[in-house]
Formats: structure tokens, C-alpha cells, sequence
């Protein structure tokens, strides 16, 4: 029970970047996170803020849709790989043709629609295994 307790503390603190740009999609998962006791979850709509806001911070772990409103997140997705941030692409599509293969090298692959909830454990689960290796 106490590993439970400090596990959670742990994950309390952890920054989620969410970047997608259906509301109610990013709504479901804010949601999900908030109910296992994460609530620094940023979301951010655009290609564009996504670029601006990671020229000056890193977050703990990133859930991508691969196509947001202003264009594909190629560059987003090669900046978090500099950086090395754990990343769960969460998108509609396949595999875009023509994107390096090592871009998704480590990258979790889920296929939308998927429940909120195995998202956020899949996110928990990450971050459990990048804290453990720290």
C-alpha cells in the first residue's frame, strides 16, 4: 500500500503534454489523468504552439495525434526525439509514408478511438518504467 501511495505522489508531479486538437478527445483524457491524481496536463491544438512551447520546456511524457490543425507534427515529434521524451502517438492514421522510421523508435502506437483510461495506465506505465531506470 505505501509503494501504491508514493507511486502516485510520484506521478502527481509529472508534466503530460497533450497534443490534440479535438476537444473532446483531449476533455476525455484531461480527465483521465486528473482521476489518477495528475493534474499538470497541458494540451495544445496547434503544430505551432507545440514548436513555440518546447523551445523552452520539456515535458515528462507527450501523447501525439501525428496531424493537428495547422499540419503534420513531424518536426514536433523529431524535437521531442532530441530531447528524449517518452511519447504515445494517438492518431487515426498508419505509419505516414515517407516519415523516418527511427521517429517512432520507442513510441507507444495507439489507434484512435481508444478508452481514455488505457491511455492514461499506458502513460503511468511509461513514466513508472522511465522513473525506475533514472
Amino acid at each position: 500500500m505505501l509503494a501504491l501511495a508514493i507511486a502516485l505522489i510520484c506521478l502527481s508531479n509529472k508534466l503530460i503534454l497533450l497534443l490534440e486538437d479535438q476537444p473532446l478527445i483531449s476533455l476525455d483524457l484531461e480527465e483521465s489523468f486528473r482521476d489518477l491524481g495528475i493534474e499538470r496536463v497541458l494540451t495544445l491544438r496547434s503544430k505551432r504552439e507545440a514548436t513555440s512551447w518546447l523551445q523552452s520546456h520539456v515535458p515528462d511524457l507527450v501523447i501525439l495525434d501525428l496531424h493537428l490543425s495547422d499540419g503534420d507534427c513531424r518536426p514536433v515529434l523529431g524535437a521531442l526525439r532530441k530531447q528524449a521524451v517518452p511519447v504515445i502517438i494517438y492518431s487515426g492514421g498508419d505509419l505516414p509514408d515517407g516519415w523516418e522510421p527511427e521517429l517512432f523508435q520507442g513510441c507507444d502506437w495507439v489507434q484512435k478511438p481508444a478508452d481514455p483510461d488505457y491511455i492514461v495506465e499506458l502513460a503511468k506505465a511509461k513514466l513508472q518504467k522511465q522513473a525506475a531506470s533514472a
